[in-house]
């Protein structure tokens, strides 16, 4: 998630108060931990502004004229924003001002919604090599399929915000499905929210991180007695409770219960021998009996049908004892794993494609293994640091279900065979040598018809980031829908 602090106008055409504003929320950012920036806004108003408007009272020139800083204050600020570990983000509005965001070196491009249709800006602007971030207020979808096209001809790295341009805007107008219809149209790029509902309003924030936003974007200043903010900006307090909500909603959304298995564990029926049972002796449901407690490593009566599946006791187990698992040889479970890996292994053979000594692999069978030729992939982890790389394996007809990530983003290429990835709902068949964008929130399946291999090349991974649509498989723990293959070369 990258909020976006944007300061506008609310230095006031003050050095000292816009640091004044960075240091306030600098602090924010340290004590909740979130990646942050600050967003100026530049406008070159001796061209901006029609010479026979220049003094004139109008509303937005007056408001201009009264805030305007020089080149060198912009530089003084934006040096201050990184020194507070910040990101720098600023607007241009005019092509005149597009030059200042290589001299103060900003890291990320706003498009005001203003200039959505701006053509001679936008043309300049996507020639650019930066994250680029783009509002969308009052824009149909025809008009953001051209700005699209646009940036993605130019393999710009770019994201929508949805927002609604009215100042502030009542919570009856923020079209909140606005944001659905964005990540279904748009799947291979970020949703972001710019909001302007009122600090004495419920904040709409979370909201938009529910729906699948990772940028945030709100207006904010610091009051003193001689300066008060407008009605849609936020001071720190305001923001701080913003942040909180939103981290609130993230906790509840992917925090899971560490405790809940053991506690539901003490409470289930343990399984127990009938009768004395010989080492070399076949199990049968006739064989067993539930009951409380259940012991330290005894199986339980979910592990039923495991027991049932023609497993050989090891040991001799006398009538009334618990019946644990180390009383079987778990030969169904060997005998997929060693099925999977030869398919798999003749798959990496045919696409010549190396596995080195110390690489691991995992097996992701989401409906278990007897299923795991329909639903499933091999995975094959090659380094996980601050980027990760893995090799997915698909056997013939096989598919991955639905699913996001909240932490990881990733591009897949395809390396042999034959991947639909589908983000969002809109297919994209995977082509050799073409890297495909998965944004962290954006749905996404694949599945392949003939068998495949596709590199994954990611953000850091990390253990049960994954949510899935189907919600029968997020209720699994991953031991229960991943098993590690322990010898692959």
């Amino acid at each position: 998630m990258l909020y976006i602090f944007e300061m506008a106008n609310n230095h006031q055409g003050s050095v000292e108060h816009a640091k004044l504003i960075v240091d306030k929320f600098a602090e924010l950012a340290n004590k909740y931990n979130i990646s942050a920036g600050v967003k100026l806004q530049f406008r070159q108003l001796d061209t901006f502004i029609h010479k026979d408007y220049f003094n004139s009272d109008l509303k937005y020139v007056k408001r201009f004229k009264d805030t305007r800083l020089s080149k060198e204050q912009f530089t003084e600020i934006t040096e201050y924003i990184r020194e507070k570990n910040l990101v720098t983000i600023a607007t241009p509005f005019d092509n005149e001002s597009i030059p200042w965001l290589k001299d103060l070196d900003i890291s990320v491009i706003k498009v005001a919604s203003c200039s959505i249709d701006d053509w001679p800006l936008l043309r300049q602007i996507c020639k650019i090599n930066k994250r680029i971030i783009i509002s969308t207020a009052g824009a149909s979808i025809e008009q953001l399929r051209k700005v699209y096209d646009l940036f993605k001809k130019n393999r710009r790295d770019f994201a929508f915000m949805h927002c609604v341009g009215e100042y502030p805007t009542p919570i009856e107008y923020s079209n909140l499905s606005r944001i659905e219809r964005l990540k279904k149209e748009f799947p291979d790029i970020e949703i972001g929210f710019s909001t302007h509902e009122s600090p004495k309003q419920k904040s709409l924030a979370s909201h938009s991180v529910a729906l699948g936003c990772t940028i945030l974007e709100k207006h904010v200043g610091v009051e003193t007695e001689e300066i008060s903010l407008n009605g849609y900006s936020c001071t720190p307090q305001d923001m701080e409770k913003v942040i909180s909500e939103v981290q609130l909603f993230e906790s509840a959304y992917s925090g899971k219960s560490t405790s809940q298995r053991e506690t539901l564990h003490k409470l289930k029926r343990g399984i127990y021998a009938k009768r004395n049972i010989e080492q070399g002796e076949t199990i049968s449901l006739d064989d067993v009996y539930f009951s409380m407690p259940l012991g330290d490593n005894q199986l339980d009566a979910s592990c039923i049908d495991q027991v049932l599946e023609g497993f050989v006791s090891n040991v001799n187990i006398t009538a009334d004892s618990p019946v644990t698992e180390d009383c079987f040889e778990a030969t169904h479970q060997k005998e997929c794993v060693d099925k999977i890996k030869n398919q798999v292994f003749n798959i990496l053979e045919r696409s010549n494609i190396a596995i080195g000594e110390k690489d691991t692999a995992e097996i992701s069978a989401h409906y278990g293994l007897d299923l795991y030729e329909q639903t499933g992939v091999f995975i094959v982890n090659k380094i996980n640091r601050e980027y990760c790389k893995k090799l997915l394996v698909m056997l013939p007809g096989q598919k991955h279900p639905t699913h996001r990530h909240i932490k990881k983003e990733e591009a897949f290429e395809l390396l042999s065979g034959d991947c639909i990835l589908v983000l969002n709902n809109k297919k994209i068949n995977l082509k050799k040598g073409v890297p495909v964008l998965i944004t962290r929130g954006t749905k996404h399946s694949f599945y392949s018809a003939e068998g495949c291999v596709v590199e994954e090349i990611s953000t850091t991974h990390y253990p049960n980031d994954s949510v899935y649509e189907d919600p029968e498989i997020n209720k699994l723990e991953l031991s229960e829908r991943k098993f590690i293959v322990k010898k692959i070369v």
